[in-house]
């Protein structure tokens, strides 16, 4: 037999790997439009605090990792101690920016950077103030502070100021590198730090500041991304419901199939590995009660059999003696019969009226105890004192006949609860079928013992014996020999009331097969000694 995996054949398994994979793949949505999000901004708002968070790839020179290669607003370029260029994010700040220019820059250690302001003179000449600024914490508010400064005349000469203490003028590309930075808001800055080996790096970042309306395209431009990104995670949810929708009912659908088989008739197997391992213990009941109902409609069509069987026997061993009462009773009216034979005839339709009286009594009788409601008038009594008394009172009957009694119950008492009624009646049916099927000279045998919690009684004789073809459906409705058949001697109702008797005081009735020597017949009867409530 194949061995189930009880965990691949699990709905609730099932259930949380799409569940894990549905939450990933929202997980990946999110964070992929995040990405996006964050990539334009990063592109557009890039500032030397965002560089320095990968300051560990800087040290161990890990360029491949730094982001700013892919900002529209910012570049980066890295120098040794020797002016030897490590790395530039760019080919523009490689064109813009020099290792002289980087007294030029601002230090982002101390704050520091450089405004340039032009002012006109009396005379119409122009003159320029480079101002090095940092900030000052003054409580909670940043306060601009002049380091140093310097006064440029119109040819860039040094005329006043500490700032750049030995120059006495500063180049065209040195002036027009802090005059151009300043005029295009933006920032140039440096940052000195050593690697790994302890070699002196200086950084030159430039970055430029954005505007506000270039920030709310920016806003407009993540929400837009968003705006898509939503329809998204709502399909993927919309898609994983479906998923799971089907999923479910796939896995369940051998269930389904086979109820929808069995109201319609068709039996059909179904496997507990076929479903989910949590349909397992359903799958087994409903295949319990499957078997059950299957069962079931045998038993009720074999029922069926037996109510048509009965009704056909009823109408054959009624048909009998009417038919006799009726053509005799033809036969007198008519005056067609000899005045010594009329006695004969009478005492023929009476003997055949009475048969057909205990027939319609035996099946009236059988039927009424068959409904459950039937009401057992129970007495508590010595069952050994009343089997003793009825074949007492039997005992001229049985010798008259021929037959012989052998009793053997004990003396003392056995209280079982009884309806004495029925049990009387039981008693007779099995004495009355062993009289009328076994020839005289016959003995009777009764014997009594405690047995299981109960009381056993024994009725056997040695006569003729039952043939095995009836045998075998002795306690069913009108079984009886084909000489009783023939002859009217039973209406084969006599033991199927018998077996009902028992069966109503929760008894045991049986046929014993082979019989104990020196029985040929041998019958018996299970009470217990106490009713179940």
């Amino acid at each position: 037999m194949k061995r189930i995996n009880r965990r691949q054949r699990s709905l609730i398994f099932s259930c949380a790997v799409y569940f894990a994979l549905f939450a990933g793949l929202i997980v990946l949505i999110y964070s992929g439009f995040q990405h996006l999000a964050n990539q334009r901004i990063g592109e557009s708002v890039f500032t030397m605090e965002d560089l320095l968070s990968y300051e560990d790839q800087l040290i161990q020179e890990d360029y491949s990792r730094l982001p700013v290669g892919n900002s529209k607003n910012s570049a980066m370029i890295i120098f040794d101690e020797n002016g030897i260029i490590q790395y530039a994010s760019n080919q523009t700040i490689r064109e813009l920016v020099f290792f002289e220019d980087l007294d030029m820059l601002g230090d982002y250690h101390t704050g520091s950077f450089f405004n340039v302001f032009q002012d006109t003179l009396a005379d119409g000449s122009v003159q320029y103030t480079v101002y090095l600024n940092s900030y000052d914490m003054t409580g909670e508010d940043l306060v601009p502070k002049i380091l140093d400064y310097c006064i440029l005349d119109g040819d860039l000469r040094i005329v006043d100021g500490p700032l750049f203490p030995d120059r006495s003028s500063l180049t065209q590309r040195e002036f027009e590198l802090l005059n151009g930075i300043s005029r295009t808001n933006s920032l140039l800055e440096k940052y000195v730090y050593e690697n790994a080996d302890g070699e002196e790096r200086i950084l030159a970042f430039l970055s430029t500041n954005v505007s506000e309306r270039q920030y709310n395209e920016i806003i407009r431009w993540a929400n837009a991304v968003w705006m898509i990104g939503i329809p998204c995670v709502l399909l993927a949810v919309i898609g994983f419901t479906v998923l799971f929708y089907y999923k479910i009912k796939r896995r369940i659908s051998p269930l389904n199939q086979t109820i929808q088989s069995y109201e319609k008739g068709k039996a059909m197997e179904i496997s507990p590995g076929a479903v989910p391992s949590e349909f397992y213990e359903v799958v087994c009941n409903f295949r319990s009660l499957l078997s059950k109902l299957e069962k079931t409609r045998e038993e009720k069509e074999a029922l069926d059999r037996e109510k048509q069987k009965l009704i056909v026997d009823i109408s054959h061993d009624l048909k009998t003696p009417l038919t006799v009462i009726q053509g005799y009773a033809k036969a007198l009216s008519d005056q067609r019969v000899p005045p010594e034979k009329q006695g004969q005839y009478i005492a023929a339709i009476y003997q055949k009226s009475r048969m057909a009286t205990d027939m319609v009594n035996d099946l009236f009788l059988l039927t009424q105890m068959e409904h459950p409601d039937y009401p057992l008038q129970l007495e508590e009594t010595d069952f050994c004192e009343f089997v003793k008394s009825f074949f007492a009172e039997k005992y001229m009957e049985l010798t008259e006949g021929g037959f012989g009694l052998s009793v053997d119950i004990p003396e003392a008492p056995k209280m079982l609860p009884i309806d004495r009624k029925l049990m009387r009646r039981l008693l007779e049916n099995l004495l009355s079928n062993a009289m009328k099927y076994n020839p005289p000279g016959t003995t009777l045998y009764v014997a009594m013992g405690q047995e299981n919690q109960g009381v056993a009684l024994t009725v056997a004789d040695d006569g003729a014996g039952i043939p095995e073809e009836i045998a075998r459906t002795l306690f069913q409705p009108f079984v009886t020999g084909n000489r009783a058949r023939t002859t009217g001697k039973g209406t084969g109702l006599g033991l199927s009331i018998a077996q009902k008797i028992v069966q109503m005081h929760r008894g045991e009735m049986s046929l014993i097969r082979p019989p104990h020597k020196p029985y040929k017949t041998e019958f018996r009867i299970w009470i217990p000694l106490q009713r179940e409530i």
